[in-house]
């Protein structure tokens, strides 16, 4: 019998037991309860099902179960026991409590409107902070508690425009140190531009002394005697006003010498001689080269005064032993007059006659 013949035999032998069913009452028995296995059941729909430990009020589908495992579109649990390993992107929409969070890597967009607390072991808050850390080293911004302050493992850099406030006022800028700072203990400066100083002032460990009780300035002396004093060894210059009295000189038994180029000009001997080294002028701006005194104006020598003019005194104070040189020399006149008996003008009588 051909192939194709078989085929027609089959399908007729089908067809006639369907119509022997078809046309036959079968008879269903009652399922009792707890009598159907579940290798009893295999295909078809099971609607409301429901078990000790499962109720399904479905109305699509929602669970899949494969070779796979288990797809379903929504959970709701209480409880999760046990580790728990999810693969792929792992969704939140809610507040999410744990004890420990473990991660390589974190992204987090964080908008907080409320602090954020750190809560130390024991009572204790030491080192608790942020930490940001890298294949080198943890850079740490914490609370130290045997400094009672913040540490920071790293620099802080402001912006050039920023400040350290203390209540609310600047304290130091990158230009400025605040106004309120009153105490310092600078070792090094640079420029220092309208320096204004209340108090007492020390430089160099007492070389250069401001003391604001006795308001004395002083340079090499703990102990000045003027208001401005400048001492070396055993040598004291000193500047002393005193009501409508100037002291200016030496304190010390030290002669005095005034320089200029270096040179000394006016030496004042400790025992008060003076010596003028060089050319002196009195009332007048310019010395003749040819003489070493020039005097615009009387001098008095040993209380006796001599000045010069064209006759005798007619007005003044004259005092015998005063002498007027006569100014306006010729042949047959005199070369002055001289104060022969006290009085105003006084007595003047011609001297030292011009022969031819």
């Amino acid at each position: 019998m051909s192939t194709e013949n078989k085929i027609r035999e089959g399908l007729n032998k089908l067809s006639q037991a369907v119509e022997s069913l078809a046309g036959k009452e079968i008879e269903l028995s009652d399922v009792k309860v707890n009598s159907v296995s579940g290798n009893a059941i295999h295909g078809g729909k099971i609607t409301l099902f429901r078990s000790t430990g499962i109720t399904d009020n479905a109305s699509k589908l929602v669970l899949l179960v494969d070779d796979n495992g288990l797809t379903v579109d929504a959970i709701d649990v209480d409880y999760l026991e046990g580790n728990t390993f999810a693969k792929g992107d792992f969704t939140v929409k809610g507040n999410l409590v744990a004890d420990t969070i473990q991660a390589q890597q974190m992204f987090v967009e964080q908008k907080h409107n409320t602090s954020i607390e750190f809560h130390g072991a024991n009572g204790s808050l030491d080192m608790l902070g942020l930490q940001w850390k890298d294949s080198e080293r943890t850079k740490l911004f914490a609370w130290r508690d045997r400094s009672d302050g913040f540490y920071s493992s790293n620099n802080i850099d402001l912006h050039r425009d920023a400040s350290i406030m203390i209540d609310n006022i600047p304290a130091l800028s990158a230009t400025h140190l605040g106004e309120m700072v009153e105490h310092s203990n600078l070792r090094t400066v640079g420029v220092l531009e309208n320096l204004t100083t209340v108090g007492d002032l020390n430089i160099d460990e007492g070389f250069v002394t401001w003391d604001s009780g006795s308001m004395r300035f002083s340079i090499g002396n703990e102990i000045p005697n003027g208001q401005l004093s400048v001492a070396s060894n055993e040598a004291e210059f000193v500047v002393d006003p005193f009501f409508d009295t100037v002291k200016v000189g030496t304190y010390s038994t030290s002669n005095l010498e005034i320089i200029t180029d270096d040179t000394t000009r006016i030496s004042i001997k400790k025992t008060g001689g003076v010596n003028v080294h060089g050319k002196l002028g009195v009332n007048t701006e310019y010395v003749s080269d040819d003489v070493d005194l020039q005097v615009d104006g009387p001098i008095r020598i040993q209380q006796k005064k001599i000045q010069y003019g064209v006759q005798a005194p007619t007005k003044g104070n004259g005092n015998k032993g005063d002498i007027t040189y006569n100014t306006e020399p010729t042949v047959g006149g005199y070369a002055g007059w001289i104060c022969i008996e006290a009085g105003s003008p006084g007595v003047w009588k011609p001297f030292g006659k011009i022969e031819d």
